[in-house]
């Protein structure tokens, strides 16, 4: 068997049905058993990192791995930002990229490069990858897409790469002649998921005010998500989420206290973890200065904190010097804990009800904030959107907007670039969910990101993809212009026209793609706009907003953040703080 030919058949065994990529000659071999394979669909983006965030986009909707590939120099390196992606938001993605043939290399150390288009990407993808490998020799191709799979999905899912020199995939193959991968069985956990769930237990039984963090570690639609909910609400605890868990649970649920931010958190979130539980239990969530502030220290100082990750790393990272950890699986303990609650369990009934009565106040004077014009907007945005979709958020201010403002009905999932938080990533990772769930697929971008992979449009019309794209048009990079405030004077250099930055007009660059557009200048032409158009075709949906509008509330550097701008007046800070 063709080598490129046995690497397909194994990516279908680990069922894998689609792959997404851009033809080059160094992967050609490759491409051409893919084409050839009834079994796998080829998705052809317009640039590689459109492939990249596709693959992204269908591994964090399903929590399965993807697949994407790209030709070797540019087409590799075009991969890295979708890989980094990957990486610090744990999405289980094989990266194949194609490379100059083997007995081209001379091994002349500190030659830049012998041939055309060759790059050394496995050095370059190393600190973003969990294993980073080129096959030199054939044996080893069977090991090495082993090991690949096997590393991206067990203990803390991340992105795989293989270099694929082009002699490599053109060689004949038996799968018995090649090596084999035999994974080592001692995975490091902490072994008594029972006794960690009895600790567990004892401490949320003295706790008064407990909270539960869930982040990015509960993989949305798995049985560890549903089985985390039915036991916050067998003991009524409240839940808070990090903004990659912000899909975990539906907007009006009862224990549902939105999702922690240093910066951009919903006020009522960051008051009742950081000044208001005397317990946090933090499930598959970094904890990290994004959601903490800076000073992480002061974080919840009221409060013990019990951690339990798969990631030992994460868990070094300390939040309080006393803190509670345990390097385990959240699946295995969270089931011994439905297990020991049922007979052992303290509900916090009266907690709960103090907590939903913070969320109400808080809520009610943020609602009555003119400068959050823009959130009320994204709520009336939300509603127009049914169940069984896949919104896909790209960065900037529109990201704010949504994390704090979409409002998720059953059924929806709400995908970000979180940690590396890069423009660009929603209208491909938008079209990679939809081939990876068949739910309707949403792309919320800035005037800014959406120029980033613009040109995935012809993936849309091409493939019929039967997506919304909501642009939301402040003319200028929003989040900028924001720090330019706080930081530079407001010298809007290279953020605003006037300081060079414009956007082209979205329905012209829609028609030249063939796709509908409609544009939107006031929230009460929403509905009636919706209503009418056809959401069974590609559909662009430019959202006019005011340059002026901020992201808020906010928590200033140097701030704790519970205290976020605009400032709530101090007799209703110390009504909350006392109850």
């Amino acid at each position: 068997m063709k080598s490129s030919d046995y690497i397909v058949d194994f990516l279908v065994k680990k069922n894998i049905k689609h792959v997404f990529g851009y033809q080059g000659t160094m992967i050609a071999h490759f491409v051409d058993s893919v084409c050839k394979d009834a079994r796998i669909e080829n998705h052809i983006c317009y640039n590689e990192q459109g492939a990249g965030f596709a693959a992204v986009g269908y591994a964090k909707a399903t929590g399965k791995t993807a697949v994407a590939y790209a030709t070797s120099g540019p087409g590799a390196s075009n991969l890295i930002s979708a890989i980094a992606d990957a990486y610090f938001d744990s999405a289980p993605v094989v990266f194949i990229t194609g490379q100059l043939n083997t007995y081209e290399y001379l091994n002349i150390d500190g030659l830049r490069q012998n041939g055309f288009q060759e790059m050394d990407v496995v050095s370059t993808a190393q600190s973003v990858t969990k294993y980073c490998v080129k096959i030199t020799d054939i044996a080893d191709l069977r090991y090495c897409l082993e090991k690949a799979f096997y590393v991206a999905e067990n203990g803390r899912p991340g992105p795989v790469l293989i270099d694929l020199p082009m002699d490599m995939q053109r060689q004949e193959v038996e799968h018995e002649s090649m090596r084999s991968f035999e994974p080592e069985e001692n995975c490091g956990y902490d072994a008594d998921n029972d006794a960690i769930a009895k600790d567990i237990l004892d401490r949320l039984n003295r706790s008064n005010a407990p909270v539960l963090l869930i982040g990015n570690g509960i993989v949305y639609g798995s049985e560890t998500h549903e089985k985390v909910l039915a036991f916050a609400k067998k003991l009524n605890i409240p839940v808070i989420t990090s903004m990659l868990g912000r899909d975990l649970m539906t907007y009006d649920d009862p224990i549902n206290m939105g999702h922690i931010g240093g910066g951009y958190g919903h006020r009522y979130s960051n008051i009742i973890a950081h000044k208001k539980a005397d317990l946090i239990l933090a499930l598959g969530c970094s904890l990290c200065k994004r959601q903490t502030t800076a000073k992480t220290e002061l974080f919840a100082s009221g409060a013990d904190i019990i951690r339990v990750d798969i990631d030992p790393l994460e868990l070094a990272r300390k939040v309080h010097k006393d803190e509670v950890s345990f390097l385990a699986d959240c699946t295995a303990v969270i089931d011994s804990l439905n297990r020991l609650a049922g007979e052992n369990g303290k509900a916090h009934d009266a907690w709960l009800q103090k907590c939903q009565k913070i969320k109400e106040m808080l809520t009610a004077f943020d609602n009555s904030c003119d400068e959050r014009k823009p959130n009320r907007t994204m709520e009336i945005l939300s509603s127009t959107i049914g169940k069984n979709a896949v919104i896909c958020c790209d960065v900037g201010q529109h990201q704010v907007w949504t994390s704090q403002s979409f409002h998720i009905k059953e059924g929806q999932q709400l995908l970000f670039s979180g940690g590396h938080g890069a423009m660009g990533f929603a209208l491909p990772a938008a079209i990679g969910a939809y081939y990876a769930t068949g739910c309707r697929p949403i792309a919320i971008c800035g005037d800014g990101a959406m120029q980033m992979n613009i040109q995935e449009l012809q993936w849309v019309v091409r493939e019929q993809i039967p997506i919304t794209i909501f642009v939301l048009n402040n003319n200028s990079l929003g989040l900028i212009v924001q720090q330019q405030d706080d930081m530079l004077n407001s010298f809007y250099a290279a953020s605003v026209k006037e300081g060079g930055f414009t956007s082209p007009d979205f329905s012209q660059v829609a028609a030249a793609y063939g796709i509908d557009s409609v544009k939107i200048t006031n929230d009460d032409e929403f509905e009636t706009i919706m209503n009418s158009a056809d959401i069974e075709r590609p559909l662009l949906v430019e959202v006019m907003l005011d340059s002026g509008y901020r992201a808020y509330p906010k928590t200033y550097f140097g701030e704790e953040m519970h205290n976020q701008r605009p400032y709530i007046p101090e007799e209703l800070m110390k009504e909350i703080l006392e109850m």
